[in-house]
């Protein structure tokens, strides 16, 4: 009996040992912060430079980083609490709002009207916007590029019933622009500065019709319960897009890599839009609820959206 105890005795104090190590190892570790992110210069070189890994880390928090190819599949992991930041466009955001997901606005970038526009080949012979009256006209449904469209139409008194749309994604439209198969196609950056470079012309861009922002979103529980993480996140990601305005050879090397598309387009996308990036301004709600009236007014969402109810607000500012 007395040898069993004996025995036992060192294992007792084995275990005692290892849980109390567990706990005090476990007390510098808090959780993990995954941060959803489509390739841009502003992320991509956050992430590159380990900004937050940096700062977060000395408080014992982990950066986990995912990419997502589409701003509709980032604001849908968003909504669902698998991702607990992340970035995309206006139009999707408001899409997704008025589906009922629950985000929260945290920081934004200037308009940049000129980085999305209407383009033409050089030997289409078109001039204006009333010239697009039957033409074939290739764009993303249900996206910024339909509500420019809409919009500039009906700048010069036509509607989307005046032209042919061709519902098509932005790798299939390239296709079938550049072979001829449709007259006009409505875009954003890089695209646009891709075509252009080959000689193919920006017929409008969407400055005077359409806002065209990138934003930064959170989920509500985490800005809720983490907002010195949110405001350091903004904090960094500011710092970040200044240095992309300074200078943005560094960022357009990073999206080289990741894309294919040339470092020279890339200077060219980051040297026509500013990358400096502030909380949410009453400029942006006003440009945001402007489109969500204008998407509800021409069918592209289903119901109104508020703007105001989903911005968060920092306690610094």
């Amino acid at each position: 009996m007395n040898g069993k105890k004996i025995r036992l005795l060192p294992l007792f104090l084995m275990l005692f040992l290892l849980t109390a190590c567990g706990d005090n190892g476990g007390a510098g570790k808090k959780e993990d912060i995954n941060i959803g992110y489509q390739k841009n210069g502003t992320t991509l070189t956050l992430k590159a430079k380990k900004v937050l890994e940096k700062e977060l880390g000395e408080d014992g928090y982990s950066i986990k980083w995912s990419e997502f190819s589409t701003a509709s599949s980032i604001l849908e992991a968003l909504n669902a609490g698998s991702i607990d930041i992340a970035n995309g466009g206006d139009a999707p955001s408001i899409m997704a709002l008025s589906k009922g997901m629950d985000f929260v606005y945290i920081a934004g970038e200037a308009s940049a009207t000129n980085a999305e526009g209407i383009l033409v080949s050089k030997e289409s012979g078109i001039k204006s916007l009333e010239e697009l009256k039957g033409k074939k006209i290739a764009f993303n449904k249900a996206s910024i590029s339909q509500y420019l469209l809409t919009q500039a139409l009906k700048s010069v008194g036509l509607t989307i019933d005046d032209v042919e749309p061709v519902f098509l994604n932005p790798p299939d439209a390239s296709i079938a622009f550049e072979k001829g198969d449709v007259d006009a196609w409505v875009v954003w950056d890089p695209y646009m500065t891709v075509a252009e470079s080959k000689g193919n012309i920006v017929l409008r861009d969407a400055e005077g019709i359409v806002p065209f922002r990138s934003f930064y979103f959170s989920t509500s529980k985490f800005a809720d319960e983490h907002p010195e993480i949110v405001e350091s996140y903004v904090k960094n990601v500011s710092k970040v897009g200044g240095s992309i305005d300074e200078d943005p050879a560094e960022a357009a090397d990073l999206l080289q890599k990741e894309t294919n598309i040339a470092k020279d387009i890339w200077s060219k996308v980051l040297g026509r839009k500013k990358s400096d990036v502030s909380f949410i301004e009453d400029e942006a709600i006003n440009d945001l609820q402007a489109e969500a009236d204008d998407l509800l007014d021409i069918g592209l969402i289903n119901k109104a959206v508020t703007i105001k109810d989903h911005v968060w607000e920092p306690k610094s500012k």
